[in-house]
């Protein structure tokens, strides 16, 4: 199959997705270990986004098959989705617990620290996904705060290309001579800040989920 025509085709392509629809329905139905309806699951909503962005991405060069790549990209946007509705329901949930009687103050303070911490849980939970834990970012962390501002600006460059965002994101992988072409850095710099790097683009890509991190590292929607 020539995907690149179907990828710029937009007949072909929604030729190609509905055919598709069915596919999406067992994976995502499978995953959620329950039948899901579409129109009324929202997960079938996001998985069908997912398989359009895996169309996007595909590449076909590197052996997988576009069924198994699509599952993967699948699964994981429906994790994300998932991980998402049980932190909003454990901030419910910490909310209620609270003591009504508490002065305003203390009630923020709380508050915004349960949030940190539910953050940095959830955001743990994501790097497990890329067999990433916070012990290599603390390894692979610049100590100079030059190349710790080169790596910022490296990945907001990055942010700056959806496609190629959501390439790195998805698959988990750098490619470090597109990324040293598009950022100026070093190829030798990325790969040894591999995982820092990555985690950076995570972080860029959910900053809505990780407002602390997102801010922190300068990396919100409205930076830059």
């Amino acid at each position: 199959m020539d995907f690149s025509a179907v990828k710029s085709d937009p007949v072909s392509r929604n030729r190609f997705l509905e055919k598709y629809k069915a596919y999406v329905h067992k994976v995502a139905s499978a995953h959620c270990r329950r039948t899901l309806e579409w129109g009324r699951d929202e997960e079938l909503s996001i998985a069908f986004i997912a398989l359009d962005s895996a169309l996007d991405i595909y590449q076909p060069q590197r052996g997988a098959s576009f069924e198994t790549f699509a599952a993967m990209i699948i699964k994981r946007r429906l994790i994300d989705y998932q991980r998402a509705a049980r932190r909003r329901a454990r901030r419910e949930v910490a909310v209620e617990e609270m003591p009504r009687t508490r002065a305003a103050p203390v009630y923020g303070e709380e508050f915004l620290r349960l949030e940190r911490a539910a953050e940095l849980k959830e955001f743990a939970g994501l790097l497990a996904q890329y067999d990433i834990t916070f012990a290599d970012l603390a390894r692979e962390s610049p100590r100079q705060q030059g190349v710790r501002e080169r790596l910022l600006r490296a990945a907001r460059a990055v942010v700056a290309r959806p496609g190629m965002h959501a390439r790195i994101v998805d698959t988990g992988r750098l490619p470090l001579q597109e990324l040293a072409d598009l950022t100026g850095e070093t190829r030798k710099v990325l790969a040894n800040r591999r995982r820092y790097f990555l985690a950076l683009l995570l972080v860029a890509d959910r900053a809505e989920d990780f407002p602390f991190l997102a801010t922190y590292l300068g990396l919100g929607r409205d930076e830059g």
